[in-house]
């Protein structure tokens, strides 16, 4: 079996060489992969789901004793399995699916309310990481990623000023995203209603 290269065996939305890729400039080998780890994470943690890079999960679940659970997912590929307090659900006569991340009880029945109790088998994730989170982390890097080590870089435009620091090791300090960037987020997030 051939060797993964360290950008395969990491589960990032984008890898070190295409962060290094969107930037235009050459950026060391260690600080593009702490950069692709870090926007991973800030984007997974605002969508509330892993959006990119389709994986296979198995998801424990409360209910509120309804026929509907939302899964924390908005591109679901298929469901392998579900059961309820410990006890298998069959597709079809069970529950039903959606590609959004919906989990429906079939006929009157409904969810056992309850703490943990639906465990869901799932597999969910874009294979390749949405063009306007990419735009958007494009922008986030490009805009942050090349300050010098310790130094403080300010912008502004229309009354608004944004400042960006690194660190002595040249890691981002902030790789918070602008109200443009997180617009372009938040067609793949999670609303806070489910």
């Amino acid at each position: 079996m051939p060797e993964q290269s360290t950008d395969e065996q990491q589960d990032l939305l984008l890898t070190a060489t295409e962060i290094q890729a969107v930037t235009n400039r050459d950026m060391p080998t260690e600080l593009s992969q702490a950069v692709a780890a870090l926007v991973t994470d800030a984007v997974r943690d605002y969508c509330g789901w892993r959006v990119a890079k389709t994986a296979t999960e198995t998801i424990t679940l409360a209910s509120r004793g309804t026929r509907t659970i939302f899964l924390p997912s908005l591109h679901i590929v298929r469901v392998d399995a579900v059961t309820e307090n410990g006890v298998s659900v069959a597709a079809g006569d069970g529950y039903d699916w959606d590609e959004a991340g919906i989990l429906h009880r079939v006929g009157r029945r409904r969810w056992r309310a309850g703490r943990r109790t639906v465990e869901v088998t799932l597999t969910h994730g874009h294979p390749r990481c949405p063009g306007g989170i990419a735009t958007a982390i494009a922008s986030a890097v490009a805009r942050g990623a090349f300050t010098p080590a310790g130094g403080l870089v300010s912008e502004g435009a229309l009354g608004q000023t944004n400042q960006y620091g690194r660190t002595a090791s040249g890691a981002a300090v902030d790789m918070a995203f602008t109200p443009e960037e997180l617009r372009r987020l938040d067609a793949h997030r999670i609303g806070a209603s489910r």
